[in-house]
């Protein structure tokens, strides 16, 4: 339970950024939050029709899910920092680790598998 609710959060905010990416391309949408204003114009510039805006879609939900997906590997153990820093995810109500009976990366990508369309 807890860890479905971990990947849920995990999921909305990967879908969030997407979305946020994707609005980023209209030519009027205010990138105050952005240190890369010039960047976003110029993709805005470059990507107009809905296959070019899917495509990029596409493209930021792989990012962020690979991105997010790195970051369980490295709690779970399963990198190269393993050898200097061991980490874990623990429940502070419960104070038990994230990890369960399985890898936390293993279960992410199948929950955005069984979520996703």
């Amino acid at each position: 339970m807890e860890q479905e609710l971990l990947f849920n959060r995990m999921k909305e905010i990967k879908d969030y950024y997407v979305k946020t990416a994707v609005k980023a391309l209209n030519p009027d949408a205010d990138l105050i939050w952005s240190d890369f204003e010039d960047a976003y114009k110029a993709l805005s510039s470059m990507i107009h029709t809905p296959e070019e805006k899917e495509a990029y879609t596409k493209v930021m939900n792989e990012l962020f899910k690979y991105l997010l997906h790195s970051l369980l590997v490295m709690i779970d153990g399963e990198d190269s920092l393993h050898e200097k820093l061991q980490l874990d995810l623990i429940d502070k109500g419960t104070g038990e680790s994230m990890k369960g009976s399985g890898s936390l990366n293993e279960g992410f990508m199948n929950y955005l598998a069984e979520h996703e369309a």
